[in-house]
Formats: C-alpha cells, sequence, structure tokens
C-alpha cells in the first residue's frame, strides 16, 4: 500500500502547511470512530477506523508538522520556518533525520522511529479534541507541550492543561509496543505514578511556565502553586499491532493505583492491523509530503 497519490491530491505541499493541516485534521475528524468504556480501575478510550488511506495520509501531514514545529502550543497552526530557496531540502533532511530512509533497519525502526511516531500521533489525537472533546473527555485543552524529537527523553511524553470544573493537567505517557500492549500499560502508569508521588514536579512547573502565556488571559490567572495536585488526568497511550489486543475493560491494577478518580485515569489502547506495515507506509508519506514542491 502506498498514500503518495493520496497525499498529492489532497495536499498542497508543505510551504501551506497550516492550511494542509488544517484539512489533515477535519480529514481525522471525519474518518476516525471513537467509543467510551469504564471499569473498576480506569476508563478507555478507543480509536478505530485508521487503516483508512485518507487517515494515513492525513497522518503523515500531521507528523511532518511535528517535525517542522508547526504546531503551537494553544494547538494553533504555524508557517514552517525554512529559507525559501532550501524548504523541501531542508525539511526532507529534519525528516530524515528523525523517521529514517526506506532502507533504515528494524532495529532502528523498534527503538527510535516507531517510539517517535507512536508519540506524535498520540499528540495528533489529544489536537483532535480542539474540535472533539470526545477525545479528551476530561475537560477542554488550552495548551500542550510539543512532541519530543528525542525519543530517549526521559522526560514525560505529554503535559496538557485543561478546563474542567477547575484547571488541571493531563500527562500523558506513549509506549509503541507492538506484540506487549500489556507491558506498554504497565510501563506508562509506572512512570505516571511519578506524578502521584511529586517526582515530576520540577519538569511540570517547567512546562506550565512556558505555556503559560498561550493560555487565554482568563485562564493565566488561574495557573497558582502546584494547581494540578487537585486536578489532573492521567493518559496511557498504547500502541500495538490488532493480533495482540487485549480485554482493556478488565481489572489492571497498574492503572489502578494511579491516585486520580477512574474517569480521570484514560486508557487509550490503540490497535493497527499489520502496524509495521502501516508505519512503514506513513514514512514513507512523510517523506513525499516533505519533497513536495
Amino acid at each position: 500500500m502506498s498514500i503518495k497519490k493520496d497525499i498529492r491530491a489532497a495536499y498542497a505541499g508543505p510551504k501551506n502547511i497550516p492550511a494542509d493541516v488544517g484539512n489533515a485534521l477535519a480529514a481525522l475528524n471525519s474518518i476516525l470512530l471513537i467509543s467510551h468504556s469504564e471499569c473498576k480501575t480506569h476508563s478507555v478510550l478507543e480509536v478505530t477506523n485508521f487503516i483508512h488511506k485518507d487517515s494515513l495520509a492525513a497522518t503523515a501531514v500531521y507528523l511532518v508538522s511535528c517535525i517542522s514545529q508547526s504546531i503551537e502550543a494553544n494547538l494553533s497552526i504555524r508557517q514552517a520556518l525554512f529559507d525559501e530557496e532550501y524548504f523541501e531540502r531542508d525539511l526532507l533532511n529534519d525528516v530524515t533525520s528523525v523517521v529514517g530512509n526506506a532502507d533504515v533497519d528494524d532495529n532502528f525502526k523498534t527503538m527510535e522511529r516507531n517510539p517517535w511516531m507512536w508519540e506524535a500521533i498520540s499528540h495528533m489525537l489529544i489536537h483532535l479534541s480542539d474540535n472533539n472533546q470526545e477525545y479528551h473527555p476530561m475537560g477542554k485543552i488550552l495548551v500542550k507541550t510539543s512532541v519530543k524529537h528525542d525519543v530517549h527523553d526521559h522526560g514525560l511524553d505529554l503535559i496538557a492543561i485543561y478546563r474542567s470544573t477547575a484547571i488541571g493537567i493531563s500527562a500523558g505517557e506513549c509506549k509503541a509496543y507492538f506484540d506487549n500492549p500489556s507491558e506498554g500499560v504497565s510501563d506508562a502508569s509506572r512512570k505516571l505514578r511519578e506524578v502521584d508521588s511529586n517526582k515530576r514536579d520540577i519538569e511540570i512547573r517547567a512546562a506550565v511556565v512556558q505555556m503559560r502565556s498561550a493560555l487565554p488571559e482568563s485562564e493565566q490567572s488561574q495557573i497558582a502553586g502546584s494547581f494540578w495536585r487537585n486536578e489532573r488526568s492521567y493518559i496511557p497511550f498504547v500502541c500495538f499491532d490488532e493480533t495482540h489486543t487485549k480485554n482493556w475493560t478488565r481489572k489492571r491494577p497498574s492503572i489502578g493505583n494511579l491516585s486520580v478518580p477512574v474517569s480521570n485515569k484514560c486508557l487509550v489502547p490503540f490497535s493497527v492491523q499489520n502496524a509495521k506495515e502501516v508505519f512503514d507506509v506513513i514514512c514513507e508519506g512523510m517523506r513525499f509530503y516533505a519533497s513536495m514542491g
């Protein structure tokens, strides 16, 4: 499967990235399907219909925008900062530095490329909540951190400020464990428990300071002290091959041990048919889009 023709037909190219990303998000909102459920230890948000050529093409465009730093903290989209003369060359170089060329080995895909892609797709799902709050039922997302380029960065994969009955923080941890999603849930939950134990306070405070100026003025005045200790949510994002699908609504102590209400512990299990091949297809689409004049 290739999505290059679909990208060419639907998108103008990275020099028009604000409009293209807007169109990509609109396409994803019309294609993807969402379902919610809840059990004793956590809630579950499942996203389906991802394996659709228009969805994969839109994902490729969005992921390029993450690499070009075109997504603002408040979810608005800006033009990429490249010199006009070398735009396609420099952007393509940046894309290949993150996801590699077509001939990269399996170790690079497993250890570098796929984890980065899944983190970026998780950010994309949060971005979709701007027009459909079902993607983040805990509250309205106001600002979020950017996708990290270094997958070995030990910080939280996603920090977002949201508005509910109070201003709160969503902390997300992303695991692309194609063959062992249960381990992904446990590893993500273990990292998120560090927020409960206040081990992540310095990191969260730094992220809040960086994002605060992007908040509406009415919300800026509500940012005081360690406000996330009173209102916070946890999102373990786990991507896996559909052959390893589990019962996601059974009791899961690793999530249950997180010290927030069930409705604020939102597991996102993301099942992908032939996940390795699909990620290859998205990468081919990313390189193609980046090279479009």
